[in-house]
């Protein structure tokens, strides 16, 4: 084969290899949290924003002489966005930290039907609404056909609500996402607390956020897909999240006291990870 031909085709390969890589960024979300919300009765700030499951990785917060995700209630810090976070954890243990409390979020890319479908999980230590559980897992889905993001779809608790990007408020191009407070369910609405930009910008607005106001904290984006560009790679366990923890048995039977009860699974092993519903 004569070597321009060579040449062209080693071109051609390349540039098809670019043309494949898949920016997660180009489609995360501007996240604005509640600034107060109704828990029995009484009116609080939205306390806990997303970060990694493994934001610590040194403390047994729940003494049971394992260090893993079990200890996220225990060892989370509320009103914090940061890195090397240090306070007293969501259950009143002093001494958390040094936390990995910044913006975090889990990326998965598939194609289905006739859409390329970019996948953004955000995880919750705690979901201190009603019906309290550690661990809180949600969601939002965009819907990519020729380049051009047509649906999204956004969770909200246990429903999964379709929009047309069109209709969602944008910030610089990115849709703006409200997230309810305590429940981190989230909708089409503005909220007026604390904002996480798509571009890492924080501000508490009128809102409430200890550590971490006017400071930029770019998204840590985790994946393991292939061809996905400036992402973290992290290990696909536990499979199963537990809701339950000994703190709440102050509060009503609506939430687990024991430990490690009610199984919730882990992204990677639900069914719309690889099967995103139809927009």
């Amino acid at each position: 084969m004569p070597f321009f031909c060579i040449l062209s085709t080693s071109f051609l390969f390349w540039i098809q290899a670019i043309s494949q890589t898949t920016d997660p960024y180009k489609y995360i979300s501007t996240l604005r949290f509640d600034n107060r919300y109704q828990d029995y009765f009484i009116g609080k700030q939205e306390q806990l924003f997303p970060v990694s499951f493994s934001f610590n990785t040194t403390q047994d917060g729940n003494n049971d002489g394992k260090i893993n995700v079990e200890d996220a209630c225990e060892n989370i810090v509320k009103y914090a966005i940061g890195d090397s976070i240090y306070g007293t954890g969501r259950t009143g243990i002093a001494n958390r930290g040094p936390n990995d409390q910044r913006p975090s979020v889990y990326f998965h890319f598939v194609k289905s039907e006739n859409y390329d479908v970019y996948e953004y999980w955000l995880y919750y230590a705690d979901n201190d609404y009603l019906n309290n559980h550690e661990h809180d897992w949600e969601k939002y889905f965009v819907y990519v056909k020729e380049n051009a993001p047509v649906y999204v779809r956004i969770s909200s608790h246990n429903k999964f609500n379709l929009f047309y990007w069109a209709e969602l408020l944008k910030d610089d191009k990115h849709i703006i996402i409200g997230v309810k407070g305590g429940s981190h369910a989230m909708h089409n609405k503005d909220k007026k607390g604390v904002q996480i930009r798509y571009n890492g910008e924080i501000s508490k607005r009128k809102g409430r956020l200890d550590t971490g106001d006017k400071k930029i904290s770019p998204w840590k984006i985790y994946s393991n897909d292939a061809g996905v560009k400036d992402v973290i790679p992290y290990l696909q366990q536990p499979d199963c999240f537990f809701h339950g923890d000994p703190v709440y048995m102050t509060v009503p039977v609506l939430s687990s006291s024991k430990e490690c009860e009610k199984c919730s699974k882990a992204p990677w092993k639900r069914e719309e990870w690889e099967h995103p519903p139809k927009p």
